[in-house]
């Protein structure tokens, strides 16, 4: 049952264990960083959960920190994938200026996480990404014909 709006499903998180809610990775310390909330947001399912890293085929790179994990946040402007950790180490202090996409440059950077992928989310992701490839090739192939 629950709040579904309009006959959207609601999928049940699964339970996140304590240790999944602790950066371990971190490059610097975050001396702002509020452990509580950072906790309430990824066992809430806002946030991925501070994965180990992953050796697995199914897993997914972080392209900030080169790890592998089962699942990644996903910008809200752009739609790619990054760590927790990363996000946090991204994320502006009280003393600083709001922090700009790392990817597509949008003036305000969110994330949102969204569980794991499904196979054809990450065939329609490949598919973009081939589409971008073929367009660069072609547009210098362009470029050094007008020459």
């Amino acid at each position: 049952m629950g709040n579904a709006a309009l006959g959207e499903m609601v999928r049940p998180r699964p339970a996140v264990e304590e240790r999944l809610t602790r950066p371990q990775r971190l490059v610097r310390q975050l001396s702002d960083l509020d452990s509580g909330r950072l906790r309430r947001l990824i066992r809430s399912g806002d946030l991925a959960p501070c994965f180990d890293a992953a050796d697995d085929e199914r897993a997914v790179e972080c392209p900030i920190c080169f790890y592998f994990y089962p699942s990644l946040n996903r910008s809200k402007c752009c739609g790619k994938g990054i760590c927790t950790e990363c996000f946090l180490q991204l994320m502006p202090s009280k003393a600083s200026k709001a922090v700009h996409c790392p990817f597509c440059k949008t003036a305000t950077y969110a994330v949102e996480y969204r569980g794991t992928r499904t196979t054809s989310e990450k065939k329609l992701q490949q598919e973009e990404e081939q589409n971008v490839s073929e367009t660069k090739t072609r547009i210098r192939a362009q470029g050094s014909e007008n020459r």
